[in-house]
């Protein structure tokens, strides 16, 4: 199918936008990009966009569930999210796996090697763990954290080839061998859940981390004695920085000072949603641990621990720009093209000509309007 997005602002990546332009979408992918005022329809559909704002669809690396289901759960979890996020202007995302047993690890891996998306779309699995540190498990079963193990590895990888990212706590010994087989393996390091100094750190930096899990969140701290993660995410320009941007995971003041000096082209927006999302106010069951959802917060009942969100992406958007004023560009970034870079996706990220038709476009109040999928109307609100 051939078709036209015209008359809209287009963001084509995180540095470029054009004023009023056209994609020309056929068979999944952008075809052409033009200035409207050079479009001529062709025996083509033609939609319309009045000025609306377009972007490269949204990937949320780190979300856990949505609509009453956990990826834990495996089978149907992923079609349930996926029809779920995509109102929240996501076209693709990462199923995040809490620490389980081995045994049940797989089982959830095999779980979710198969699937079939009804909106967004799953480019794979991210392990937040096993390999993490007891003192900053945060909600993680601390019967099931260790020392990271090559034969654990190819049965997980066995089980199901797409985990395309992991988090990894640098202090736990044979991170020094274990960091560049993920390496080899295609699998994206990440840090978090560490109680690491700013020196081991920057040793798995070296040893080819890219990235740190919900920066701030269940993770060393900057002192300035004993500088810990947080100092290292600061120190590194080239590694990603995930953050959960609510002003309840992070105070909207260390948010104000964080995108001050780091901008939007190190930070990765994510949502870290867990199986509440979606669903009415009440009791679930995450991670082993019974919570509390008000609204988009979530909270374990006997400790009132933070147990992830229940908010979108979109949500995230809007917090941020009410903090910091984003300008398109920007929310490109931190939706999109950092989350691309950082798994090496090059067919997302953009809206240029042979990159895939995820699309998420926007009102002039950030409100989603379409997402397309792979050239498909996903979803449309009026």
């Amino acid at each position: 199918m051939r078709f036209a997005l015209t008359h809209g602002f287009l963001v084509l990546d995180e540095w470029t936008t054009l004023a009023d332009g056209t994609l020309i979408i056929e068979d999944g992918k952008i075809e052409k990009v033009l200035p409207t005022s050079e479009f001529h329809p062709e025996n083509m559909e033609v939609v319309d966009l009045h000025g609306e704002t377009v972007y490269p669809g949204f990937i949320d690396l780190h979300v856990h569930g949505g609509m009453g289901r956990d990826f834990i759960e495996g089978a149907g979890s992923i079609e349930a999210v996926s029809d779920n996020v995509v109102a929240d202007g996501t076209t693709a995302f990462l199923c995040s796996l809490t620490v389980q047993s081995h045994e049940q690890e797989l089982k959830s891996l095999k779980g979710l090697s198969s699937h079939q998306e009804k909106g967004a779309q799953c480019l794979g699995i991210h392990m937040e763990g096993p390999y993490l540190s007891a003192q900053y498990k945060a909600l993680m079963d601390e019967r099931y954290l260790r020392d990271p193990s090559e034969s654990e590895l190819m049965d997980m990888l066995a089980a199901n080839p797409e985990i395309r990212t992991m988090t990894v706590a640098p202090e736990r010994a044979g991170m020094k061998e274990f960091i560049p087989l993920l390496r080899e393996h295609n699998i994206v390091p990440m840090i978090g859940h560490t109680a690491c100094t700013c020196r081991q750190a920057e040793e798995a930096h070296l040893w080819g981390a890219m990235g740190f899990t919900h920066l701030y969140n269940a993770m060393s701290q900057h002192t300035h004695r004993d500088p810990g993660c947080v100092t290292a995410a600061f120190l590194h320009d080239d590694m990603y920085k995930e953050m959960i941007l609510d002003g309840f995971h992070t105070d909207d003041a260390v948010i104000r000072m964080t995108y001050k000096c780091l901008g939007p082209h190190q930070i990765i927006m994510i949502t870290d949603a867990m199986l509440g999302k979606g669903m009415p106010d009440g009791e679930y069951v995450f991670s082993g641990l019974h919570c509390r959802k008000e609204g988009i917060h979530v909270r374990v009942i006997e400790t009132g621990r933070i147990a992830g969100s229940a908010f979108g992406m979109i949500d995230a958007v809007r917090h941020l720009n009410g903090i910091v004023a984003l300008k398109p560009e920007d929310i490109c970034a931190l939706t999109s093209a950092n989350a691309a870079h950082l798994i090496q996706d090059s067919s997302r990220g953009s809206l240029r000509p042979g990159a895939r038709a995820d699309i998420t476009v926007l009102s002039s109040s950030l409100a989603v309007r379409r997402c397309y999928v792979a050239g498909k109307l996903a979803y449309s609100r009026a």
